[in-house]
């Protein structure tokens, strides 16, 4: 399993690159993704322009197993939508942590007030899981 080095995680597997100090992209691990066989809708309820808080349910992925809610690690203000995404859930599954990210936040607070995983972190946290 691929796991980015230069990323933070969320315990709930959410992913957060960091462009500047104060924006940040987010999507789903690819730990997430390979644990259902199809993702078949993306729905991101969290509109560009939105005030997000950290532990908000921003969406939901629809899998062929049930249904995950997506939750924020961060809070801001979201700044853009992948509407590429939610047009084609499959690029999720494809290039999770390039193409796949699923909106663009404007950072509120300082990221370590977050509660945020590293790499090694979250490499970690996947091994006591299995």
């Amino acid at each position: 399993m691929n796991i980015p080095k230069n990323l933070l995680f969320s315990e709930d597997h959410i992913w957060v690159y960091l462009k500047s100090d104060n924006i940040a992209r987010i999507g789903i691990t690819e730990f997430l993704t390979s644990e259902d066989e199809e993702i078949r809708e993306i729905i991101l309820d969290a509109e560009e322009g939105t005030e997000i808080e950290a532990g908000d349910i921003i969406g939901e992925i629809e899998t062929s197993d049930g249904t995950v809610e997506i939750i924020s690690p961060i809070s801001g203000k979201v700044l853009k939508i992948n509407q590429d995404v939610i047009d084609d859930p499959k690029i999720i599954i494809e290039d999770p942590y390039r193409e796949g990210w699923l909106m663009e936040i404007e950072i509120s607070k300082s990221i370590e007030s977050f509660s945020l995983l590293s790499y090694k972190e979250y490499k970690e946290m996947l091994q006591d899981e299995k």
